[in-house]
């Protein structure tokens, strides 16, 4: 049962830091978007 809870635990935390690496992607090209429409003005 020990390795049934470990398992679980990984995916949660592969799962947690995808959602990390995902957010700073988004946040990086939202910033990229804004700096490219402040050239267009």
């Amino acid at each position: 049962m020990a390795f049934v809870y470990a398992a679980y635990s990984a995916i949660w935390l592969i799962i947690f830091g995808y959602l990390l690496i995902l957010g700073k992607r988004h946040k990086s090209l939202k910033k990229e978007i804004e700096f490219l429409k402040q050239l267009e003005k």
